[in-house]
């Protein structure tokens, strides 16, 4: 360096300030991640809720639209899948990704031409959906006796 130069001063982070940006972001992750966990399990059992009324629906349209008995059947419960079944074939099957959600196993429910439950769901029935992960309540999904589905409380 001449002595008619200016200095220059470095560009850069002190240790110090790379030292307080790690502190800070530790402190939000650690306030970040439990509400995060949470809205991961409340939409993973929305997800799993839906499809299953997705499920339950599909078999009570099918009966109507082929005018006979078709039947929504719980074939595994952790994790769940289902079988929505017309003259003994599968129309459609359906699992959940993990053992994280469960149904009731064995729920079976039939519905008769005009799209109303028979048997011994007839009068009304429910299945449950639970969940095992923190931060996520079970859902009862209600079925009436003229077949509507809706989410019990």
């Amino acid at each position: 360096m001449s002595a008619g130069e200016p200095m220059r001063r470095e560009s850069g982070f002190t240790l110090i300030e790379l030292l307080v940006t790690i502190a800070v972001a530790v402190i939000l992750a650690t306030v970040a991640v439990p509400g995060f966990q949470r809205m991961m399990a409340t939409n993973r059992i929305a997800a799993d809720y839906n499809e299953v009324i997705s499920g339950i629906n599909y078999a009570r349209s099918e009966a109507i639209k082929r005018r006979s008995n078709v039947t929504f059947e719980v074939v595994g419960d952790s994790p769940w899948a289902y079988e929505v079944v017309f003259d003994g074939d599968a129309l459609r099957v359906r699992s959940g990704r993990d053992g994280r959600t469960e149904l009731d196993d064995g729920f079976t429910v039939t519905f008769n031409s005009l799209g109303r439950p028979v048997g011994g769901c007839s009068a009304g029935c429910s299945v449950t959906l639970g969940s095992n992960m923190t931060g996520a309540t079970d859902r009862i999904i209600a079925i009436t006796s003229m077949g509507r589905v809706t989410r019990s409380p």
